[in-house]
């Protein structure tokens, strides 16, 4: 038993460290060259922009007679061509959008009211939201200008959701769903904080990774320090991001938490235009939701630490129930010892013998 533990133990944790090497491989493509540029920009809004997107790859942006921008590769002078950018968002209310408005209500309500309490329901949140995550992110970082339309790009991490929720509701899933509720949690904290702020919260795009990097493993090391506090906290932060997240969609449609995502996880070059020359200038509306999302969630995580007093687990399964039944009957705990059952022909035998 210890031995298959270790094993179960061992795997959550490579599982755990591959999902976050495929979160943050998806975004080192681009962070290693330096800025190259023909001729100093002027100073204005657009430029401002772009004075961002030189921070993370050699990208030059020219203008030309009135509205004619395009982007070019320094090192070739070839013009980069450049997609819409929607990374799978839609329009207002679009088909792929009321879907994603679905998706996080349904799966950000419960996990925010009573997740602590939802045993195998949160594992199955926690492995398939890990996977939807890089999913869309390596998609949105290498799609051409072309593309794919909306709904793929909805439907790619919506399934990758559907196969890691049915593995974090299997046993051999358990402990890799409570270690990926704990990054992820760390990692919806660190998000909110880092947008809260006009092009984020540093000024290097590259420090801000780190800064989540850290909320990561702080979340981390709170479901394995404190389970019960750590799950508690990590399930309401994961769901006050996606309840604000839908709400945000509602009110300021793609131009609010939408954009901030797509600004702090797109990368590609052929998304230039539509993400980072853009830049990233949060509404009044999506900082106030930021920020009571955040307020939010230490109340309702001690809430459901004082509601939801029983220990985190999974329903018991059959397994578990037989483990349990051996390991009394070895120690002894067990119930008394039945009486050896007697055959039917003894039992006549002496009922109608003569002695």
């Amino acid at each position: 038993m210890a031995g298959l533990f270790r094993q179960n133990t061992l795997t959550s944790y490579l599982l755990t460290l591959l999902s976050c090497l495929l979160l943050l491989l998806t975004h080192v493509n681009n962070v290693c060259a330096s800025p190259v540029a023909k001729d100093p920009p002027p100073v204005n809004d657009v430029d401002l922009a772009a004075h961002y997107w030189k921070r993370v790859t050699p990208i030059v942006v020219s203008s030309e007679v009135g509205d004619n921008v395009s982007v070019v590769k320094p090192t070739t002078d070839q013009v980069i061509p450049q997609g819409p950018g929607t990374d799978g968002g839609g329009t207002n209310f679009s088909l792929t959008a009321i879907i994603w408005l679905a998706f996080v209500f349904v799966i950000g309500i419960p996990l925010a009211l009573a997740g602590i309490r939802l045993w195998r329901f949160t594992t199955g949140m926690g492995i398939g939201l890990a996977v939807a995550i890089c999913l869309w992110a390596a998609f949105v970082n290498t799609v051409s200008s072309d593309g794919l339309s909306d709904i793929v790009l909805t439907v790619i991490p919506v399934g990758g959701f559907v196969v890691g929720f049915v593995f974090g509701m299997l046993d051999f899933g358990r402990w890799a769903g409570i270690l990926l509720i704990g990054v992820l949690g760390g990692l919806s904290v660190g998000i909110r904080v880092v947008l809260l702020r006009p092009g984020l919260l540093i000024h290097t795009y590259l420090v801000n990774w780190l800064v989540l990097a850290l909320f990561m493993i702080m979340g981390l090391s709170l479901i394995l320090s404190r389970q019960h506090v750590g799950i508690s906290g990590c399930c309401a932060a994961i769901g006050t991001f996606l309840i604000g997240l839908g709400i945000d969609l509602i009110i300021e449609k793609q131009d609010g938490m939408s954009f901030a995502l797509r600004f702090l996880l797109d990368r590609n070059n052929s998304h230039f235009l539509a993400v980072v020359h853009k830049g990233y200038n949060p509404s009044m509306m999506t900082q106030i939701i930021l920020g009571a999302t955040l307020g939010a969630t230490p109340v309702l995580a001690f809430a459901q630490h004082k509601i939801f007093k029983a220990p985190f687990r999974p329903e018991r399964s059959q397994t578990d129930a037989d483990m349990a039944s051996l390991m009394e009957t070895e120690s002894g705990i067990g119930a008394p010892e039945k009486p050896a059952r007697v055959s039917r022909m003894q039992l006549l035998k002496s009922r109608f013998s003569m002695a």
